[in-house]
């Protein structure tokens, strides 16, 4: 079964994806597929060729220079996501064919029109207040936070568009609870299937 976790920026998905591996479940992240990507030889060569200022000195890619550029042009946003594309999904194809239940974070599966890959979609959900909070503490100023925000669909809409929803306001104690909860109702529907 292949399960897609999603959520607004600084909502906890990592945190909830944590746990899902705590419950036994396989996991996998569609941003960290998408890096693998710059490490390939031909990833790394079209990407320098594009931005050769991205080097991070020994032919790789400083993928803050290259968030920089592209969270600021839509352009050069389009171009980058269309080159890691048919990579990305090369590797999720290989998930959703894995037996066992698959729990993939994947920020921007809506937005991406990335729902018919998925079982079930689950939503990590927090008020806007507590998101900028946490991505605070990452060292977001609030026009980087409002930049990339723009690019997503609202928290609000995207928990009202999944299969489960995790709200993740209090302790991690709080998130295990619920993300144990559903891994249980997962089980069950792979036991029926």
């Amino acid at each position: 079964m292949f399960i897609a976790l999603t959520g607004g920026i600084g909502c906890g998905k990592s945190a909830a994806l944590a746990a899902f591996a705590n419950c036994g479940f396989t996991i996998a992240d569609a941003d960290r597929i998408c890096h693998g990507f710059y490490h390939t030889t031909e990833g790394a060569r079209l990407v320098l060729e594009r931005w050769p200022s991205v080097d991070d000195g020994s032919g790789g890619i400083d993928r803050k220079k290259l968030g920089n550029i592209v969270f600021r042009d839509e352009n050069d946003l389009k171009w980058l996501e269309n080159l890691i594309a048919p990579y990305l999904f090369e590797e999720l194809e290989k998930l959703r064919n894995r037996p066992e239940i698959t729990v993939v974070e994947i920020p921007l599966l809506f937005e991406k029109n990335l729902q018919h890959l998925c079982d079930k979609i689950i939503c990590i959900w927090s008020p806007f207040a507590l998101r900028r909070s946490r991505l605070a503490r990452r060292g977001w100023d609030h026009a980087e936070c409002s930049r990339r925000e723009r690019m997503q669909w609202d928290p609000d809409k995207k928990l009202a568009a999944a299969d489960y929803g995790i709200i993740n306001t209090g302790s991690m104690e709080e998130l295990e609870a619920q993300v144990k909860l559903i891994a249980r109702k997962l089980q069950t529907i792979q036991k029926t299937q």
